[in-house]
């Protein structure tokens, strides 16, 4: 007995000594594997097979995996993949070809659209636009307005859907519930520092919850300050521009000439304007980019935002400028510092960030832009630590609007606070409120675990999968481990 047991556990060092020799060599027999069908110019199998090796530690197979990322047809995913080895920190033949082949790519792109401002696009350094048609738009409140008012908004829908050429489609809708909503009953800017002819004749929200576009709020004033109405021609120049916010570009254009010039005097002139060429490829480039914010991905995208607009320092950069430049020239109004805040929070100098939301706060009366400074505000005083005031100022952002950004943003609050019943509250909501949303249950099922309570974050995970049951092997649920079944 006691031979055959010593034999069975000979045996078994033997197959474990064969096994981890295999699995030693397993990265080298990928190599080979994917070097013959590379050779074969089957590249989408050599990746296969080259990913295999490098997740295995095969430094060696990033050039000839690069090689055949380049050679393959260049989809999305071909090109998220070489952004990935243009970007990451191993100093090596495969990084440089992949960050060489991009930036010759990016070239023959904006080649291809020589006249743009796409740099100035994004909404806190992401790209965002709609991603299914047709996009709705409904006014809101128009029993004031004349007729010839809505009308010339109409009309600046329809001349971005024509020179879309099919890109896009718009519906008008007469429903509360719409992608684009329209007020036109409103004065933006009655302040007397508005006698210099610098004020606001419209402006565009974008409502975004966890990178998903919920709706556009577009805000036309009726008449100037001064009680002085508008011509058609200026309510159609100003839609104009307003349509292309609502499209999702949230930037300006320092052209004189373009549609997207942040102007500051009104639209005195009563000339009525055209799309140009740099209007009309900057809005084609932007619809062929991938969005990081959007209400759906069913529309097919050419390329990634790193392949056209750069590193997220080259977007900060150049929204840094914008928004500097709209200060400059509009000193009074609050947007340039809410921008220019937008971007110092994504460099993380919150402190600036605090500085700017404050001299915007000092410029604005209108609800919905103090509920963007109230959020901000909130959000920068949470990453410096001062909770209090973070707290504060969401307490102020909730007066004017109810979002689950807000609620998600209280929650964390009252954990850094050791508040945990009011965290779970504010999770639980968020919860009920989307049930999709993995992230919410996670978090409060972390929560539960913390403090021990095993019978109450299972039952958020089973809820969850039941919900949910496609999500089950998701990958950001598996540290749950016997939580799960």
């Amino acid at each position: 007995m006691r031979k055959s047991r010593i034999y069975f556990y000979f045996c078994l060092l033997i197959i474990l000594g064969i096994l981890i020799i295999i699995h030693l060599n397993s990265a080298n027999i990928y190599v080979e594997v994917g070097d013959y069908y590379y050779k074969k110019n089957n590249f989408e199998q050599a990746q296969k097979y080259y990913e295999r090796a490098i997740a295995l530690g095969n430094i060696a197979s990033r050039e000839n995996y690069v090689n055949s990322l380049i050679n393959s047809p260049l989809n999305i995913v071909s090109q998220e993949k070489l952004a990935e080895f243009a970007q990451d920190n191993i100093n090596d033949a495969a990084s440089s070809s992949a960050e060489y082949f991009l930036y010759n790519l990016k070239r023959e792109i904006h080649n291809k659209y020589p006249q743009n401002y796409i740099q100035q696009a994004t909404f806190n350094q992401k790209v965002m636009h709609w991603g299914r048609l047709p996009i709705t738009y409904s006014f809101r409140g128009i029993n004031s307005s004349p007729d010839w008012f809505i009308e010339e908004i109409n009309n600046a829908f329809n001349e971005w859907e024509r020179v879309s050429s099919g890109r896009i489609k718009f519906q008008n809708v007469k429903t509360p519930v719409a992608d684009i909503l329209i007020d036109c009953q409103v004065n933006l800017t009655p302040r007397e520092a508005d006698k210099s002819e610098k004020y606001v004749v419209a402006y565009t929200i974008p409502n975004v919850s966890q990178n998903k576009l919920k709706n556009m709020q577009m805000k036309f004033s009726l008449k100037a300050p001064s009680g002085k109405d508008f011509t058609p021609n200026q309510i159609y120049n100003i839609a104009l521009h307003e349509v292309f916010h609502a499209l999702g570009f949230m930037g300006h254009s320092y052209d004189k000439s373009s549609i997207m010039y942040m102007s500051t005097n009104a639209y005195n002139d009563d000339e009525r304007l055209s799309l140009t060429d740099a209007d009309k490829m900057t809005f084609e480039l932007l619809y062929k980019i991938k969005p990081d914010i959007t209400n759906a991905y069913n529309m097919s995208y050419d390329y990634i935002p790193y392949l056209i607009l750069g590193t997220n320092e080259d977007v900060n950069y150049s929204k840094i400028r914008e928004a500097k430049n709209y200060i400059k020239k509009a000193p009074m109004l609050p947007g340039g510092y809410i921008d220019l805040a937008q971007n110092y929070v994504a460099q993380k100098n919150y402190p600036n960030a605090i500085k700017t939301l404050e001299k915007a706060l000092l410029l604005t009366n209108g609800d919905d832009i103090k509920y963007i400074i109230y959020y901000n505000l909130a959000v920068s005083y949470y990453y410096i630590g001062s909770y209090d005031m973070a707290y504060d100022y969401l307490v102020l952002a909730k007066k004017i609007n109810e979002d689950k950004e807000l609620h998600l943003l209280l929650a964390e609050i009252y954990l850094k606070k050791d508040d945990i019943q009011n965290a779970i509250n504010e999770y639980t909501y968020l919860v009920e409120e989307e049930p999709e949303n993995i992230d919410y249950a996670v978090n409060l099922a972390n929560i539960y675990l913390n403090k021990h309570d095993y019978i109450r974050a299972r039952k958020v995970i089973k809820h969850y999968i039941k919900l949910n049951p496609k999500e089950k092997n998701n990958q950001k649920l598996k540290s749950f481990g016997i939580l799960n079944f």
